[in-house]
């Protein structure tokens, strides 16, 4: 997966990652449909960022760019820089961006694991690694954040032609974190927009303030006619009248994005290979690009508008995301491993399903991973859409700080995969479990779809 570089939507690697999966669902006994998605997309192909003071130019360490944030000729431009402070819009306008690079600053939301205990039903750590108040400031939560989600919007309705974004981090986890990445071309706000480490971006604001210019090149290859799919894969059960879905996306830029393709192709050999007297149920796996491109109707969410007489059926789902994964933190020491596993998430429909994953966590030792409850009936991930449509969900995920990070090979030394197949496990033991469990225990406490569509929980 990793050593076809980044799997953009839409891009070659994608789309090779996209047959690899084909076979190997293919050659595990499911019978495979392709459903075509057209879409535009940008390979952001070179970008720069170069200090212009009194005549000299002096070249910066750039981090990564701002996916979809606009673009530059070659060789990029060059205007005044000014310091809009933390990029709020009250902050832009006083710094009177217009016709200007603005330069501000993000921070990394300050976050602690009481976001994890506030929702759990359970919590399996036995070596008391956790608590409310452990550190669980990540990059990879930084899309929320005010500087990802307004900032570039409201500096180009102020008429900024380009910007510089101190990032929060030291410059080993800053390279290359591709973010905010629910973006596209439709989204582009038409400012080009680059990411410096913290320690960069301190200089450049004591040279701003000196009065120095910056050249910002950012230059894409535009492919307004490119096209990609989902993956349908199904294994008839004994009883085909009932379903469950296996579901993640395929897109990603990470050797943790995503990775929940290789627990599902896992999967996919297993079950394929029992007798079919051993499958009550039908297996439906969705694998869905549209998770680093927001501009072709979601991911989880498009199957489920395609699909109503898949999701008519379907009285179970499994989600996996981001397996493996080690702890990485980011503080005063740098940019490190503490020897721990990353904490992992098991979210769950507010019903049976809260049982099924604690026992199947309980079962497989899965350390370092809580079982969580929604917060109405949304999380995190790709599973959350099938919970809110009334399809019983169990889904997986974990948020490294190089969760969407496209640097260091992607961060591929960071995977443990003893974890990882643990991991899996648990899912083999957690979608058995569904199987067994009879359909009115399965659906119990289930929201009815909102829509009227009926799920395979809805009353006849």
């Amino acid at each position: 997966m990793v050593d076809l570089g980044p799997r953009f939507t839409g891009s070659e690697a994608h789309k090779r990652w996209h047959q690899f999966l084909i076979s190997q669902l293919k050659a595990a006994g499911f019978t495979v449909e392709l459903e075509p998605i057209p879409l535009e997309w940008w390979h952001h192909r070179k970008w720069s960022l170069t200090l212009v003071e009194n005549g000299v130019e002096t070249q910066v360490p750039v981090a990564g760019y701002y996916p979809y944030s606009g673009d530059t000729p070659e060789g990029g431009i060059v205007a005044e820089a000014v310091d809009a402070g933390l990029g709020l819009p009250n902050d832009l306008a006083l710094a009177n961006v217009g016709g200007k690079i603005a330069f501000y600053q993000e921070d990394l939301l300050p976050t602690k694991a009481a976001i994890f205990f506030a929702t759990a039903s359970y919590v399996h750590d036995p070596d008391l690694t956790l608590t409310p108040v452990t550190d669980y400031t990540r990059a990879s939560l930084s899309f929320l954040s005010p500087q990802e989600q307004t900032s570039l919007t409201v500096a180009s309705t102020l008429g900024a032609v380009g910007a510089v974004i101190s990032y929060g981090a030291s410059a080993e986890n800053a390279a290359g974190q591709y973010t905010p990445f629910l973006t596209s071309p439709g989204n582009s706000q038409g400012v080009p927009a680059l990411y410096v480490d913290r320690a960069t971006g301190n200089m450049l604001k004591t040279r701003i303030a000196a009065g120095a210019q910056l050249r910002l090149e950012l230059v894409v290859d535009k492919f307004p006619q490119a096209e990609t799919e989902d993956i349908i894969a199904t294994l008839p059960g004994s009883d085909p009248s009932e379903t469950l879905i296996v579901n993640t996306h395929t897109d990603g830029v990470s050797a943790s994005q995503e990775n929940g393709t290789i627990g599902i192709v896992s999967l996919a050999r297993y079950f394929g290979s029992l007798p079919k007297a051993c499958r009550k149920r039908s297996i439906v796996i969705a694998l869905t690009p549209g998770h680093f491109h927001n501009g072709i109707g979601g991911d989880t969410a498009r199957f489920i508008d395609r699909h109503p007489e898949i999701i008519g059926t379907s009285v179970g789902s499994l989600t996996l995301e981001h397996l493996g994964q080690t702890e990485w933190v980011d503080d005063s020491t740098g940019f490190h491993a503490t020897g721990l596993i990353e904490p992992g998430a098991f979210y769950g429909s507010q019903n049976t399903m809260q049982l099924l994953i604690a026992n199947a966590v309980i079962a497989e030792d899965l350390r370092r991973t809580f079982v969580l409850r929604p917060i109405g009936v949304i999380y995190f991930g790709v599973g959350s859409p099938l919970n809110a449509r009334g399809v019983p969900n169990a889904a997986f995920i974990s948020g490294p700080n190089m969760m969407v990070s496209y640097a260091a090979n992607q961060h591929l030394d960071k995977i443990n995969y003893p974890r990882m197949a643990k991991e899996i496990r648990t899912a083999v033991r957690l979608l058995t479990a569904m199987d067994a469990t009879d359909t009115n225990t399965l659906c119990l406490g289930m929201p009815f779809s909102q829509t009227g569509e009926p799920t395979g929980c809805t009353p006849p």
